[in-house]
């Protein structure tokens, strides 16, 4: 539109009383002030700094994370260490092989055996029973040779006789000497016999039994060494572990202690914020004192008893600053309309 131009437009006109005249000018003037005001930039600190109990633990955090387990480690290499010796030990271990104690064969009385074991001075006393035998036949003799002188009977039948008959007594006391000798001496020799296996017997189950004992208890100790040997490792494997639950458990410690730190320095930092917080709050509020009570002036204004004077139909020459100032007018009090 060119300039001195003319526009109708339909208004509505209020009447503001001439009293009332002096609020509305202030009210638009520092409606102005505030609108040249320069933008003022918060110079406080906005976000709370990290304490230093959060860095700790995030440090804390961190060496755990990247630390080393030699405990487990440890663990794993006894575990591996003790598998492989215990399969060599079940692999190496043989079951004992018991000797067995070599007993004499049982001899049986043979004649061989009998002679062995018969008195050796047999002879001679069977010997002497005999020239006994004989000394008392010679001396029979000598007597019933006087006798048959006696009698007239010397070298008759009747002496031949009585001195074969003499002859057959002495070889037959002679035989039963030796035979009861003989027999006497076998029946010693069996005796002796019986006796000296009876012996051999029972020395060789001694040594027997003695033999069984020695190898029992070296069985017994052999396997104790193994039953130690396989416990020695069993007690590293849980010795090994127990470190490595040791090892764990300060772990998990550690951690926990830096989950600690973490929620004090949490705590800390939100006390720390909520300082800064109401600051910027504040910042806020006194920077928006001015709006505020022009706002609040303006509330007063438009409560006042302003008659209306109706609608009319009017010609105004276009003037865009008037407009202009119509529309930040219009736009002010819709402004603090919404506050």
């Amino acid at each position: 539109m060119g300039k001195g131009k003319s526009t109708t437009q339909t208004v509505t006109q209020q009447d503001i009383p001439k009293e009332f005249f002096p609020y509305f000018d202030r009210l638009l003037a520092g409606a102005e002030n505030e609108a040249k005001t320069p933008y003022v930039a918060y110079g406080g600190q906005r976000l709370a700094e990290t304490p230093e109990d959060v860095i700790a633990s995030r440090n804390m955090t961190r060496d755990v994370a990247f630390s080393e387990m030699p405990g487990r480690g440890l663990a794993s290499d006894v575990a591996a260490s003790n598998i492989a010796m215990s399969g060599d030990i079940i692999a190496g271990s043989q079951p004992y092989e018991f000797s067995q104690y070599g007993f004499t064969p049982s001899s049986t009385m043979d004649a061989d055996a009998a002679s062995s074991y018969m008195d050796p001075y047999l002879r001679n006393v069977l010997d002497v029973q005999k020239e006994q035998a004989a000394e008392d036949y010679q001396i029979a003799r000598s007597g019933r040779n006087a006798a048959a002188v006696n009698a007239g009977a010397f070298g008759g039948s009747r002496q031949q006789i009585g001195e074969s008959m003499a002859e057959r007594d002495l070889l037959n006391r002679q035989r039963d000497i030796e035979a009861t000798g003989q027999q006497g001496a076998y029946a010693d020799a069996v005796r002796r016999f019986e006796a000296d296996r009876a012996a051999r017997l029972s020395a060789e189950s001694a040594q027997a039994g003695e033999l069984a004992r020695v190898q029992s208890g070296q069985s017994a100790e052999d396997r104790a060494a193994i039953q130690d040997q396989l416990r020695t490792m069993g007690f590293s494997s849980e010795q090994a572990g127990l470190i490595s639950d040791l090892e764990q458990q300060a772990r998990t410690g550690n951690i926990q202690a830096a989950q600690l730190l973490e929620s004090t320095g949490r705590a800390q930092r939100e006390e720390q914020q909520a300082g800064l917080d109401l600051a910027y709050q504040d910042f806020l509020r006194q920077q928006g004192y001015g709006e505020e009570q022009l706002g609040f002036m303006s509330s007063i204004l438009q409560g006042l008893p302003i008659g209306n004077a109706g609608e009319k139909t009017v010609n105004t020459p276009y003037n865009p600053g008037q407009q202009a100032l119509g529309t930040g007018i219009a736009a002010l009090g819709l402004y603090q309309g919404l506050q």
